[in-house]
């Protein structure tokens, strides 16, 4: 097949692709911008930037990996950080960073994306701040919503991000968006209130606060504060939900930040409807290599699925997925108990290796290794089975299914996909 087209539009802003860095010290300056489109990004983010000096006060040391802690953080790609954004001022940063990293993507023709904040105290200063950064070169603008909101209430966050981004939209002419909380709530209402104020698009999501315990030494980890927690890809599946509920409710670009490991986590935010997608944390563990991969690896799965752009299948998944109170209403078996629920796990015999997982793993009492030595198998009492189907996804070897009580032929899931008894 011809070569798969990977541009992406946001906010009439053309990309050469959907993989862009996270505003982090990944882009600080012309070099590291340049460095990062050697591998191939479709744009270029930049860290985040203020006036305000007590925020730019860089505490040190501020970056601690939770590797130690166990294979789980190791795995996941876990770090607990006290960043701040860029130490200099902003003069200099308008003056001198931005418009030599402006430079160098027009020659490479990728768009700039300059993250900010200011106080929330200072509607004004957004304004000013945003009007400069567009004279420097900044094809967008990207307001951090996420740092400063930890300290007000809720109600003022909705009236003052509401009244910022109404302020930088009456002042500058370049596309312009919220980057924001994973705890931002009311979601739907707040993303609804930032399109009317005039946000062109959102980023969706930096990362929660969290702190760490060291128990051997019995002291916090690192530092004695409360700090940024990047989850890792553990963060994915809440960042997905939110990205998800954002575009139930609104109509309005999504860039998809958070838990991003590898080609399959970035398309899976393409998927849920995002138009492009940012990776921070990984390429701290793995450097700028991971965005090669996961663009290659995007390529790859379009080839084999057929895909000739990014919107033939971007959103695809977005559709499909509704309110729980949905499964609820249309649910056959509402009120069903043991033993009259409607589906029960069938093993494969050949495939199991008697590892007893599914034995220790379910609370119902379902499983249970044959005790005489010649019934060398798995006996399942489905009259204890509440259809729940944890069994089939902690089978290491794939050997369970669940399948309709009544036609036990039926198989309604095997650990892949959409479970068949949601299927309209």
């Amino acid at each position: 097949m011809a070569a798969v087209d990977l541009s992406v539009e946001i906010a009439g802003v053309r990309f050469k692709n959907p993989v862009l860095p996270g505003a982090s010290e990944l882009v600080l300056d012309a070099q590291s911008a340049m460095d990062l489109i050697r591998t191939g990004v479709g744009g270029i983010v930049t860290k985040s930037f203020t006036s305000q000096p007590d925020r730019r006060i860089r505490v040190r040391p501020y970056q601690f990996p939770l590797r130690s802690f166990g294979s789980g953080f190791d795995e996941s790609g876990s770090l607990y950080s006290l960043a701040a954004p860029y130490v200099e001022g902003i003069d200099r940063v308008i003056q001198e960073n931005v418009p030599r990293i402006a430079a160098v993507c027009g020659r490479e023709g990728v768009p700039l994306v300059v993250s900010f904040y200011e106080s929330f105290e200072a509607v004004d200063a957004w304004a000013d701040t945003a009007k400069r950064f567009e004279r420097a070169g900044a094809n967008l603008l990207e307001l951090n919503f996420s740092s400063p909101s930890y300290h007000i209430s809720a109600e003022e966050y909705a009236s003052v991000s509401g009244a910022v981004v109404k302020a930088v939209r009456e002042t500058v002419k370049i596309p312009i968006g919220p980057k924001i909380s994973p705890t931002a709530e009311p979601l739907s209402s707040l993303a609804r209130n930032w399109l009317d104020s005039g946000a062109s698009f959102i980023t969706a999501h930096n990362a929660p606060s969290g702190i760490m315990v060291d128990v051997e030494n019995e002291v916090p980890y690192g530092a004695p504060s409360v700090g940024g927690y990047v989850m890792g890809r553990t963060f994915l599946p809440w960042s997905l939900a939110r990205v998800i509920q954002i575009q139930k409710a609104i109509d309005i670009p999504v860039i998809g930040v958070g838990g991003i490991a590898d080609w399959s986590d970035a398309v899976r935010y393409l998927l849920c409807g995002c138009a492009a997608i940012q990776i921070c944390s990984s390429a701290y563990f793995r450097s700028g290599r991971v965005f090669e991969e996961i663009r290659a690896g995007i390529v790859a799965w379009m080839e084999r699925k057929g895909h000739d752009s990014i919107d033939s299948f971007r959103g695809k998944v977005l559709p499909l997925v509704v309110p729980s109170s949905d499964l609820r209403s249309r649910e056959k078996f509402p009120y069903a108990t043991p033993p009259d629920t409607p589906y029960i796990p069938l093993i494969d015999q050949e495939k199991c290796t008697l590892c007893l997982a599914c034995e220790r793993a379910c609370i119902y009492k379902v499983f249970e290794k044959a005790k005489k030595s010649s019934t060398n198998k798995m006996l399942v009492h489905d009259h204890r089975c509440w259809s729940c189907g944890f069994c089939v996804g902690i089978c290491p070897e794939e050997a369970i299914v669940l399948v309709d009580r009544k036609s036990p032929k039926r198989v309604i899931w095997s650990g892949g996909g959409m479970a068949r008894s949601f299927i309209p």
